[in-house]
């Protein structure tokens, strides 16, 4: 039986014991200390992007996530799956025993803010 040899790509590490991309980096990091050294905005030298954070969930009591799975007019099971989740979390939820996590919490602001496009999507698959 015949043994594949399978070559692999390595990185050439040279005297100074970096890659040829890791000296392209500390070369870049050493140009913007140089900068900032300098007093010159980083604005003036980069391209500086500003990107806002998204609003936290919201927090959701029990009556809460009855509320929007009442929107979408299923029941737990089906809300479950259109969640992605158990029904046994989903009535855990709205019992009051498990808090939802951000994630989840997360998508039932999705399924509050549009809840027909839910039943759309509930409609499509049946």
């Amino acid at each position: 039986m015949r043994k594949k040899v399978i070559a692999k790509k390595t990185s050439r590490i040279g005297k100074d014991g970096m890659t040829e991309k890791g000296r392209e980096i500390a070369e870049s990091l050493r140009e913007m200390i140089d900068t900032m050294k300098a007093g010159v905005p980083l604005s003036q030298r980069y391209t500086v992007r500003q990107i806002d954070a998204p609003i936290p969930p919201r927090q959701y009591t029990p009556d809460d996530i009855r509320a929007v799975r009442g929107k979408v007019g299923v029941s737990q099971s089906l809300f479950a799956a259109l969640l992605g989740v158990s029904a046994v979390l989903v009535r855990s939820w709205e019992q009051g025993s498990r808090i939802p996590a951000a994630w989840a919490r997360r998508l039932l602001d999705e399924v509050d803010h549009d809840p027909g496009r839910w039943r759309a999507l509930l409609r499509k698959a049946s």
